[in-house]
């Protein structure tokens, strides 16, 4: 399986745990609060609306498989790291 596929994969099985859903909203808080990032701005980036990412800080959602690999890219993140917590690779990480 694909680094990609896997990502949706696991994304799927993180939106149906609360415990994941919530660990994965810290890493994403933390993420953007380091960056800098406002839960707007990150809307802005991403076209998406800014509930969307306050959602997803907050561990309610969690961001769509193609808006998840954009919020890695953009914060310079493995997305592996971002999802699981645990790095796939050289990838800068928190």
């Amino acid at each position: 399986m694909n680094r990609r596929a896997q990502t949706i994969a696991l994304l799927a099985r993180i939106g149906e745990d609360s415990s994941r859903r919530r660990a994965l909203a810290a890493r994403l808080d933390t993420a953007l609060k380091r960056a800098g990032i406002s839960s707007a701005c990150a809307a802005r980036r991403l076209d998406m609306c800014e509930r969307d990412v306050q959602f997803w800080r907050r561990g309610i959602t969690v961001p769509p498989p193609n808006a998840f690999t954009r919020i890695a890219a953009f914060l310079n993140l493995d997305a592996s790291w971002l999802c699981t917590g645990q790095s796939s690779g050289a990838s800068a990480i928190l």
